[in-house]
């Protein structure tokens, strides 16, 4: 339900409907009504202090995840040899999680970099995107 109460005649029907038919029946139709709504409505509903580009601020977040990257790595590669090896054995893979983690986030600010988002200067961004990709093949190979 999650209306509450205040569903409309049309919608209850809707709800009659669907829970009647099988499973089957509701995942082979595909949705063919059109949104009442259209791209450039979206987009005047975001604030447009959202679509204004810093970049202090965003070389704030690169900082701010390569901090967390490299204390991962210097945990890892110091705290982690002085464990038992059970121990290890399970903080190999919480690593593994949480240093990709972090690592998704540098490589989802060089693909923005490649959309012109991080800066108002195409050649910072380039230069940017280039220096973080270089980084992540480092890293990862």
């Amino acid at each position: 339900m999650g209306a509450g109460g205040r569903m409309t005649e049309k919608e209850r029907e809707k709800q009659e409907l669907l829970s009647r038919a099988g499973a089957g029946e509701i995942f082979q139709h595909a949705p063919t009504d059109m949104p009442t709504f259209t791209l450039a409505q979206i987009k005047k509903a975001i604030l447009p202090h959202c679509f204004q580009c810093w970049v202090i601020k965003s070389f704030c977040y690169v900082v701010y995840d390569l901090v967390i990257i490299t204390s991962l790595m210097y945990a890892a590669l110091v705290w982690f040899p002085a464990l038992l090896s059970m121990q290890q054995l399970s903080a190999c893979p919480l690593y593994w999680v949480m240093q990709s983690c972090i690592m998704n986030n540098i490589w989802v600010v060089a693909h923005e970099c490649g959309h012109y988002a991080f800066s108002d200067y195409l050649l910072l961004d380039n230069m940017v995107r280039s220096s973080l990709s270089s980084c992540l093949a480092l890293l990862l190979f």
